[in-house]
């Protein structure tokens, strides 16, 4: 049977350019979903931006999201060099940024990842788990996060963790089991994609993942300490004793999920919030 598609006019959220997309309608029939995240690249709507679409399952578009990265060293073709490897170009031409950023998130932070994979996906489960965990210090690693699923119908889908990230190798994103925005991931991604060379944009971002760490581990000790503190003064201990700028509201968010994904609930919920105790009691 010949694939169908729904027409979405996608407006860039950047310059205002607006184009008719084609969506094949097949990603609209799973009503699991409360919400799916289209990535457009650079010429789909307008030569310049790249964006996140969201779109209920009703093909109804309910938002954007820009992303900043200039992706000039990523060619949409992939050299003869370069096919058949892992390495973040051929990642990024088969997931998409966005699609990247999210298999990070998932990696670093300890939530199961599925991959819809279409026949000309080449790679299997043990070896995109080993890259990811090659992101990893040694003690995070060895944990498989990350599952493909053979059948591309989405319509057969079954996962059984509710805490899943679920994308497909279209570049389209099922469900996102966080709510927080990916600006880290995005920030370790540009600064790898500034490198040339696949083996130092590697260590570079392990070198990201492990300061986060370090700010985790160092956050525990704290913890381990008090009874309870309160996330204002808590950014203030970390950015003092690392001698780094202070700890912003998102950074610490990130640390505290971290911590509850990955270490423990208990210790993490330690830390309160000033302001959402003064509403509790008024």
């Amino acid at each position: 049977m010949a694939e169908t598609f729904k027409v979405l006019e996608v407006v860039c959220p950047t310059c205002g350019k607006v184009k008719n997309v084609n969506v094949p309608e097949a990603i609209f029939s799973q009503k699991k979903f409360g919400s799916i995240k289209i990535q457009i690249p650079i010429n789909a709507v307008c030569p310049e931006h790249q964006f996140i679409v969201f779109v209920d399952t009703k093909g109804i578009i309910r938002g954007y999201e820009k992303i900043d990265i200039l992706m000039d060293t990523v060619s949409p073709i992939v050299d003869r060099e370069t096919a058949g490897r892992v390495n973040l170009k051929n990642l990024i031409q088969i997931f998409g940024i966005y699609g990247i950023f999210s298999l990070i998130h998932g990696k670093i932070f300890n939530y199961p990842s599925y991959v819809i994979k279409d026949e000309n996906f080449q790679y299997d489960e043990a070896l995109l788990n080993s890259v990811g965990d090659n992101l990893l210090p040694e003690t995070y690693r060895g944990s498989k996060t990350i599952y493909i699923i053979e059948d591309p119908d989405i319509n057969k889908i079954k996962v059984k963790d509710k805490d899943a990230l679920i994308l497909d190798t279209s570049q389209h994103i099922f469900q996102t089991p966080w709510s927080i925005k990916l600006k880290f991931e995005e920030q370790i991604i540009k600064r790898a994609l500034e490198i040339i060379d696949e083996e130092e944009q590697l260590k570079l971002l392990q070198q990201d993942i492990s300061n986060l760490i370090k700010e985790v581990h160092y956050t525990v000790s704290i913890l381990e300490e008090v009874d309870q503190i309160y996330e204002d003064d808590l950014a203030v201990k970390i950015s003092k004793a690392l001698s780094i700028k202070k700890t912003s509201t998102y950074h610490l968010n990130l640390i505290k999920e971290f911590i509850r994904r990955n270490i423990s609930k208990k210790i993490v919920s330690k830390i309160k919030n000033r302001v959402g105790e003064f509403l509790s009691v008024i």
